[in-house]
């Protein structure tokens, strides 16, 4: 890769700079280290081992501008999740708070950034740019350099969110990149949830997340994330996941639909007794990538991680599941365990799937294990025996198969939401 091609990339987004997060010193600082490791970083590709199955060149050579602020969305007409939660709408990564909720309890701060940075100063500073590396990471690097907005949660210590937060993203400008920062504070003992939508109306769209968690001493936190794209959008959602003592920390992904989808969540166990737990569901159609790519680090004692992801793959589209746990040498105790499966529905398709364990304790339990196969045919049958067209029955098995990702979320409105997606796309 040569510095030439690196610096075509940053000409590509030098259009960003006015649109960025300013008036910080933190934020400036950190900015310009990204944009100093930008000159530097190689675009991945298929000799880079994580995108050996994820080409980018696309996403990195097409001609994004910034999206403007002011487009007119009806939040009525959405196709989007109802449910009972505090919500905070962003439309091509502006804050909309005419669309937002005002009334918070008081154990809870959910601000933009652009409000965050000043108001909750102390906190925001903490974790800025600590957790996310943007030195080696090139789509941490160009959300670091370029986000515009985002979200501040902070979960006071002790403090029990009585409903989730709601962060609904709208992408609706074509041609235009959208990148958005997260940050979230589980304080001790202090238990929420959050809910992330990205919804892409127009094409083609690149929408970069990236998300920095603390999960403090005895906090429980869950993200659960639901990505509808297109079939010309690139989204990334990058989490960055620091873990206390007596803590545990769930994220679903549920991937409805998109033309490049990358998933990097990654989490970090610094206390002891903690635990986690990533599960994904995803259902590429036509010729979407949906591309899932974990990392667990075990770094203390006595500490669990579970994993489960389960992809539906149909006519030409690719799965890719790369999910590794790191087990260090002090992590003596550690339970680990990891599981992928997928459904490939056509000869077209295709599915990569690579679990790891890199273990360097010898006191431990872990376990991984992926199947890739198709329908059984044995099933399909009983149940057209039993009065059920082809399609019902296939549908019937597809539910069946995702349904232990699906059911693991906690909000029924979001359950009843992906089903019904789910339906209108394989119908």
């Amino acid at each position: 890769m040569s510095l030439t091609e690196t610096v075509s990339i940053m000409n590509v987004f030098e259009a960003f700079q006015p649109a960025t997060h300013s008036g910080s010193t933190r934020i400036d600082k950190v900015r310009a280290e990204a944009k100093a490791a930008l000159e530097l970083l190689p675009i991945p590709g298929r000799k880079t081992e994580a995108w050996k199955y994820t080409p980018v060149t696309p996403l990195v050579t097409h001609a994004w501008k910034p999206a403007k602020e002011g487009a007119e969305v009806d939040l009525s007409t959405l196709d989007i999740p109802h449910m009972d939660a505090y919500r905070m709408v962003f439309v091509d990564g502006y804050f909309r708070a005419e669309c937002s909720d005002e009334h918070l309890p008081e154990n809870v701060v959910l601000l933009p950034m652009s409000y965050a940075k000043d108001a909750e100063k102390e906190n925001f500073d903490s974790v800025y740019g600590k957790q996310a590396d943007h030195q080696k990471d090139l789509f941490i690097a160009l959300n670091t350099a370029y986000a515009s907005n985002g979200v501040f949660l902070r979960l006071k210590k002790n403090s029990v969110l009585d409903k989730p937060v709601h962060v609904i993203h709208v992408y609706t400008q074509a041609d235009t990149a959208v990148m958005t920062r997260n940050i979230i504070i589980a304080e001790q003992g202090s238990k929420g949830e959050m809910i992330h939508s990205s919804i892409h109306r127009a094409k083609p769209i690149h929408s970069n997340v990236v998300t920095e968690v603390r999960v403090e001493d005895n906090a429980h936190f869950v993200l659960d994330k639901l990505q509808g794209g297109t079939d010309s959008s690139f989204h990334f959602s990058g989490e960055e996941v620091f873990q206390g003592r007596d803590a545990s920390t769930t994220i679903n992904t549920i991937t409805l639909a998109g033309a490049w989808t990358r998933n990097e969540p990654h989490i970090r166990l610094k206390g002891s007794n903690s635990i986690c737990y990533l599960n994904g569901a995803y259902f590429p159609t036509g010729k979407e990538l949906i591309d899932n790519h974990t990392v667990i680090d075990h770094l203390v004692p006595h500490c669990e991680s579970h994993e489960l992801y389960k992809g539906v793959v149909y006519q030409q589209s690719k799965g890719v599941f790369n999910g590794k746990v790191f087990v260090r040498p002090d992590a003596q105790k550690t339970n680990a365990f990891q599981q992928n499966a997928n459904i490939v529905m056509s000869e077209q398709a295709s599915m990569n799937s690579k679990p790891e364990l890199e273990i360097y304790a010898d006191d431990v339990k872990c376990s991984h294990g992926s199947t890739t196969g198709q329908l059984d045919r044995e099933a399909l049958f009983y149940l057209q025996c039993r009065g059920l067209n082809y399609v019902a029955a296939k549908q019937m098995l597809v539910h069946a198969f995702v349904g232990e990702v699906v059911d693991r979320l906690t909000s029924l409105e979001l359950k009843e939401y992906i089903w019904r997606k789910l339906e209108e796309k394989l119908a």
